[in-house]
């Protein structure tokens, strides 16, 4: 029986265990967890980040190369060829920053050209939906249209469950109109023989739509937002097996004919235009891709190569090298923007705010020239003045450039030699606008290491949108091949950053650095303060004797009945009104005194022997330092215990920080972590990850105290 007793107790002890430990094992499996991880069902104790591979959904589109109008970019970019296009992968899936990048290509059809004449003809046979324009430049970007407007636009014709419900919704509406006319329009047909003829067919095509909607249904389920091209096939043949136009002639069936043409008819028609051109579209792809896309990301020596490579035709290209070479590459444009700004305001001595407003007026007139195909360096490297004349020419009365330019003449009214330094500062502005398109073809750039010979670069931007940059061919022809998912492959370094990557994506989401040390400087001051305010007041109650100090010190236990929320009102308007809002001092003064850490030392100071004071005042201790060299050390498990709990108290304060601070400057580590949560909803897998390196350092201190606190709580009070 008493073995019984002790597995009952052992059980309990274990369940207690494990329900203490499961929400905190929870927050750290979820602190590792992918995005799409977090909200699935039902929830799963494990994650693909700790997998070495991984098979990522991408949404095919085509896309084109983004380059300004100024030609400078295009000289500086000499690895793109001018007419490079880019194939999108959309992710449509949790994004990724590393591994082995495959992208299957191979096997995938494609063409180089396509006869013009051919093409024409083909077009011409084609009956062009209403919706859809007939015109179009290349062969290319008629497939390209084609394509966009079916399957990859922002809201597709062929989008699953808008398609199939809304021909659903007309068939239904087409048997409603057949039942109006068989109701009220058949008896106004004067040959018997029509009028018969005419409701049989009607009542054939009752039954036929029932038949049709019963077999449509099943389209409206699928793993796809947009329907395949067999599926589409598949409407198309079921549709076709049913006759819905009526041959006859009667005095109605004009209206039933128009019904059917503007309804079913218009889906009918769009289905055939979008199968005829798939097929012409694939006939004509004669050429096989003969390799994957296979890239890994490059290291940060190999960015900074590129970048220095890259730029080398701009016109402060020496600077940029020697800024690239020693500042973090994160911040090499600031850096950049800010040496040519230095060597502005020094030259033609402009206060910042000044050089601002400039640049910002003379940026909107280089935008104004570059929607007009104007060369800004070229004619600016003439003068301001030819720059602006070339503008005018270009855009004659523009409101919007005219009043850029009545402000940059007030300017120029109050400056030595404006025109030099309007061109100095034109030139400073294009040129930063081509660095940060080279510096983002750059930081988004892998390293391919195999590909077909057209692919120039691959850009995989934030692990959400890879773009391949082709040569010569049109991204357009892959667009059908069904690159549904890409796969990666990871070495064990990679796996272990994979794991890692909520932490350093929530360390980088907030100023984490600055919210550790706001709160360790508050926990640390506050606790340090409490002890010593603690400690006097603890001596005083317990070794001291002072008329009414048993009043006292019951009406000191009594405050601790008064819920903190009721304080919160009255200690912020003491500290609004003493100019703390914003200020460590907010965040420590009204908290270094604590009732019950008072009320603990004074029961542990309450057990130290008598004989020891009377031993001090012989040796003529004063109360002072019989506190802090007696009492004090004999008392270290309640002291440390105090303190901890303060520590711990002060490290997890939430609501009195967040109404007293207002800017990042003064907040803690708690109010940091509400930066992941919006009225969009919570990043709960980064909420975790930055929850669990709030509390780290809180878990260590406990770990190395816990003795203390133990023999603390244990021998309070005894005698």
């Amino acid at each position: 029986m008493r073995e019984l007793k002790k597995l009952f107790i052992y059980i309990l002890l274990i369940i207690g265990t494990v329900v203490m430990i499961a929400p905190f094992a929870w927050m750290l499996v979820t602190s590792f967890k992918l995005p799409s991880e977090v909200n699935s069902w039902p929830p799963r104790w494990t994650t693909k980040s700790f997998l070495s591979s991984r098979v990522v959904k991408v949404v095919p589109s085509t896309g084109t190369v983004s380059t300004a109008k100024g030609l400078s970019l295009r000289e500086a970019l000499t690895f793109v060829s001018k007419k490079s296009t880019g194939l999108n992968l959309v992710v449509n899936d949790d994004p990724f920053y590393r591994g082995t990048l495959r992208i299957p290509l191979k096997n995938a059809k494609y063409s180089y050209s396509i006869d013009k004449e051919e093409f024409d003809e083909f077009v011409r046979k084609l009956e062009i939906p209403q919706g859809f324009s007939g015109e179009y430049g290349t062969p290319e970007e008629f497939f390209e249209s084609v394509l966009l407007h079916y399957k990859s636009g922002a809201n597709p014709y062929f989008k699953r469950s808008e398609f199939t419900n809304n021909l659903l919704t007309t068939l239904d509406s087409l048997f409603d109109t057949i039942d109006t006319i068989m109701t009220f329009g058949i008896d106004r047909i004067s040959d018997d023989e029509e009028r018969s003829k005419f409701e049989r067919f009607l009542s054939a095509r009752q039954k036929d739509i029932e038949e049709l909607k019963t077999k449509l249904e099943k389209f409206k389920a699928g793993t796809e937002l947009v329907l395949s091209d067999n599926e589409i096939n598949e409407i198309l043949s079921i549709i076709s097996n049913y006759e819905f136009a009526y041959n006859g002639v009667n005095e109605i069936s004009d209206n039933y004919n128009n019904a059917f043409r503007s309804g079913v008819g218009s889906y009918i028609q769009n289905i055939k235009f979008y199968t005829s051109v798939a097929a012409y579209f694939g006939q004509i792809q004669s050429l096989i891709v003969d390799s994957d896309v296979i890239a890994v990301p490059m290291t940060k020596e190999e960015r900074i190569e590129l970048l220095i490579k890259r730029s080398e035709n701009l016109k402060n290209s020496k600077l940029l090298q020697e800024i690239v070479r020693n500042v973090p590459l994160n911040s090499v444009v600031e850096e950049f923007a800010k040496r040519l700004d230095d060597r502005i305001l020094k030259e033609y001595e402009l206060s910042s705010g000044e050089l601002t407003s400039i640049k910002t007026l003379i940026g909107n007139i280089i935008n104004i020239a570059l929607e007009n195909g104007i060369d800004v360096e070229k004619e600016a490297s003439v003068s301001f003045e030819n720059l602006t004349k070339r503008i005018e020419e270009a855009v004659g009365f523009n409101l919007s450039y005219m009043s850029t330019k009545s402000k940059l003449d007030a300017f120029a009214e109050e400056i030595n030699n404006p025109d030099k330094l309007f061109k100095d500062i034109a030139l400073n502005v294009q040129e930063m606008q081509n660095l940060r398109n080279i510096y983002e073809s750059t930081i988004y750039a892998w390293k391919i290491k195999t590909s077909p010979d057209f692919v120039k670069e691959l850009l995989v931007k934030e692990g959400k949108n890879i773009e391949i940059l082709m040569d010569g061919v049109h991204p357009v022809y892959f667009v059908d091949d069904g690159i549904q998912s890409v796969s990666l492959t990871f070495n064990f370094s990679e796996v272990v950053k994979n794991i890692f990557q909520n932490y350093v994506d929530a360390w980088n989401a907030a100023p984490f650095g600055r919210y550790y040390a706001n709160t360790i400087f508050v926990a640390v001051v506050t606790t340090i303060l409490e002890v010593i305010i603690s400690a006097m007041a603890a001596y005083a109650f317990s070794w001291m004797n002072f008329p009414g100090k048993n009043i006292l010190f019951s009406i000191f236990l009594a405050t601790m009945m008064v819920p903190g929320e009721v304080l919160l009102v009255p200690n912020f308007i003491t500290v609004t009104k003493l100019g703390w809002i914003d200020t460590y001092y907010a965040l420590i003064v009204p908290w270094v005194v604590s009732v019950f850490s008072i009320f603990l030392m004074r029961q542990h100071f309450m057990s130290i022997p008598t004989e020891l004071f009377d031993a001090a005042k012989i040796d003529g201790s004063s109360h002072w330092r019989f506190l802090w060299q007696i009492v004090v050390p004999l008392s270290k498990p309640v002291v440390i215990t105090s303190a901890l709990l303060k520590f711990v108290g002060s490290w997890n304060a939430f609501l009195w920080v967040l109404i007293v601070t207002n800017s990042p400057k003064y907040r803690t580590l708690t109010v940091g972590l509400q930066a992941f949560s919006s009225e969009v909803g919570t990043l709960y897998n980064m909420l975790m990850a930055a929850a669990t390196f709030s509390i780290l350092p809180v878990v260590v201190i406990f770990l190395f105290t816990q003795k203390y606190f133990v023999r603390g709580i244990a021998r309070t009070g005894l005698k």
